[in-house]
């Protein structure tokens, strides 16, 4: 909840897991569980076919890698934006 101050004030602590994630990791540790470590193992084993390799190491790399948000163009002005893509203009005729 934020004031009238705009400060957060009640509910959890920033960083603080909520109830469902804080059983899911205990269910975890219980059990001896590590969902890293068994997608890592998935992803480097040889015999694993290619595709659920890959997947894996997509799965892993947003733990080290943030994936880039992407970027939005915007322009103050009402201008048109012309690409030129190199192909001829079927409007105008082309000149030999």
């Amino acid at each position: 909840m934020v004031n009238m101050q705009g400060r957060k004030t009640g509910g959890r602590r920033k960083g603080t897991p909520n109830k469902r994630t804080q059983e899911v990791q205990e269910l975890l540790a219980e059990l001896g569980c590590d969902p890293i470590k068994g997608m890592s193992q998935i992803a480097l084993d040889v015999e694993n076919p290619i595709e659920i390799r890959a997947r894996m190491f997509v799965e892993l790399a947003q733990y080290v890698a943030p994936k880039r948000k992407a970027l939005a163009l915007s322009s103050a002005s009402d201008e048109r934006v012309i690409f030129n893509i190199g192909l001829p203009d079927k409007r105008k005729p082309v000149l030999k």
